[in-house]
């Protein structure tokens, strides 16, 4: 299934051609009735060539906006209606423009109204204007409603559509309502990354209990695409889930504040001005924003009216109402650390400028350059990752009296989650019970005692159980905390160079292996693979992606 949305100014003809391709009405309201404009989002379909293709009709009338943008939200391509007797208008503009900062960049344009005396076509204008937009895939039609074919019409869009791709993956809830017997019925445009099949969570964290699915009148059955569905919701949910609500296959939190990247050069186009926020079917009013300059690009600290909850990467768009004007801009990341906001604000009030991300966050939720260096779910650079081993050794007396978790949230706003991960990436520091741990700098009685050790233990992945209380205790704690030895499990001591063993045997496993495979690599009994395996995942180099065991690797 494709799903257009329709674009362009009020009484250009929008409707007009939907009912032409649908033969169906889409305004329902009694007021759109009277007034013959569209006021909601209008709904409907044609099929072809056994394809559905499912159109939303947004308004043209600016005090409608909020509706036009929210229609606009997970199109796969969109009509774009010309008036030619009236060309590009006011609302031709705002709607291109909320659509190009969107990423909205497959534009078919349609001129109508072509049987009027005073029609002009001007197709020259058009191509000349849109020609510099990035990526724009875009195509120019005639539509008369007196004299086109329909079949002729159709077929050319059915062409265009074959050119578009879209990876959104969210569900933006656009209509939510009861139906006298049936319930609560939720309605939106579903990504081809979003999972049907997987349960439905809201931003407060909540599971909807799904009765039914329907896409387009018929049971719902999994396409590529984008595709509209009706979800349908047992009573037993409780939750009333409502337009402008996001629901996700995962957990998602909320923030007032959010981090996100700007396409803008200027910072002064934001600055002191009314703002709107429109992401999928919601909208924010932005109470404060606060640019910062990285490198080439803009990012910013915004403080919404209401909390959001926001897919990462997500395309959303800056209305500057004072402007008129919007500038495209993409969800990075939640801010919820009231250090780290402080710390954003006073760098955007300071107007200096960064080389990248990484000279301003110690962690992000995604990798900013190539070498990236993965700390659980976070990434960071080198330089990072030596500053932060270089501070938590040169006061960790402090850290244990202020305690680890607290130090790390309020100095480099990291996540209490993300902790173990980076510990595990310093060769000279542990953390055992909140407190910081340092290996000591003892390189001869080190070598020494490794030495006897992994004499004791051998070559072989299959060691004997050695006891290690015969060895100077100070220097075999020192020996794990400089991972020169691993424990595998109670029974199972590994020295660095079997886990060398282990991780070349990795190498040559293909990305996704089962355990069997791991053991006839191997050559090992269960009693070494299961331990192995957890190891190896707790160390992020694998992981577990199903109950009968089956790992997936993290580093190629």
């Amino acid at each position: 299934m494709t799903v257009i949305a329709t674009a362009g100014h009020v009484d250009h003809g929008k409707s007009t051609l939907v009912n032409f391709l649908t033969g169906q009405e889409t305004d329902k309201l009694a007021e759109e009735k009277s007034r013959g404009l569209t006021i909601n989002l209008g709904y409907t379909f044609y099929e072809y060539a056994n394809q559905i293709i499912s159109i939303v009709d947004v308004p043209g009338h600016r005090d409608f906006f909020k509706n036009t943008v929210a229609g606009f939200s997970n199109a796969d391509a969109v009509l774009f209606v010309i008036d030619s007797t009236q060309g590009w208008s006011e609302q031709s503009e705002q709607h291109f423009n909320a659509l190009i900062g969107l990423s909205k960049l497959n534009i078919l344009f349609v001129f109508t109204k072509l049987d009027m005396k005073e029609s002009n076509a001007d197709e020259q204008w058009l191509i000349d204007k849109v020609s510099n937009i990035k990526d724009l895939n875009y195509k120019i039609l005639k539509f008369d409603k007196n004299s086109t074919d329909k079949i002729s019409l159709i077929e050319d869009i059915q062409t265009f559509i074959s050119t578009c791709t879209n990876e959104y993956s969210s569900f933006w809830i656009d209509r939510s309502f009861l139906i006298d017997g049936i319930g609560r019925i939720v309605t939106g445009t579903v990504g081809s990354g979003f999972s049907l099949s997987s349960p439905f969570i809201t931003t407060r964290g909540e599971k909807l209990e799904v009765k039914s699915i329907e896409s387009v009148n018929e049971e719902y059955t999994q396409e590529t695409g984008s595709q509209r569905v009706a979800v349908s919701l047992k009573k037993s949910s409780g939750v009333i889930p409502k337009r402008g609500d996001l629901l996700s296959n995962t957990v998602l939190s909320e923030s007032i504040h959010i981090f996100i990247k700007l396409d803008i050069e200027s910072s002064k186009e934001i600055r002191n001005n009314t703002l709107k926020l429109f992401a999928g079917t919601s909208n924010h009013l932005v109470e404060k924003i606060h640019p910062l300059r990285i490198g080439e690009e803009t990012y910013a600290i915004a403080k919404l009216g209401k909390p959001a909850a926001l897919p990462m990467k997500e395309k959303m768009v800056l209305h500057n109402i004072d402007r008129d004007s919007f500038i495209a801009c993409e969800f990075t990341m939640q801010v919820n650390n009231k250090n780290l906001i402080k710390h954003l604000t006073r760098e955007s009030k300071k107007k200096g400028s960064y080389n990248n991300l990484y000279d301003l966050l110690y962690l992000l939720p995604f990798k900013n350059s190539d070498d990236s260096l993965r700390i659980g779910q976070m990434f960071t650079d080198e330089a990072n990752l030596n500053l932060l081993n270089n501070n938590i050794k040169d006061n960790a007396e402090t850290i244990n009296k202020f305690g680890i978790n607290k130090y790390l949230y309020e100095k480099f706003y990291i996540e209490e989650a993300d902790i173990q991960y980076l510990f595990s990436a310093f060769e000279d520091i542990s953390v055992k019970e909140n407190q910081i741990k340092l290996a000591t700098d003892n390189t001869d009685e080190d070598k020494k005692v490794l030495k006897l050790i992994s004499n004791e233990l051998g070559g072989e992945l299959k060691v004997p159980d050695i006891d290690l209380k015969k060895f100077d205790r100070d220097v075999v704690k020192n020996l794990f905390l400089k991972d020169k030895l691993i424990r595998i499990s109670k029974n199972i001591l590994y020295t660095d160079n079997h886990f060398k063993e282990v991780l070349r045997i990795i190498e040559q496993l293909p990305t996704t292996f089962t355990i069997t495979e791991f053991k006839s690599l191997s050559g090992l009994s269960r009693k070494y693979t299961i331990p192995i395996l957890e190891i190896l995942d707790g160390k992020q180099i694998i992981k577990k992606i199903d109950s009968d065991g089956t790992r997936q690797k993290l580093i190629s």
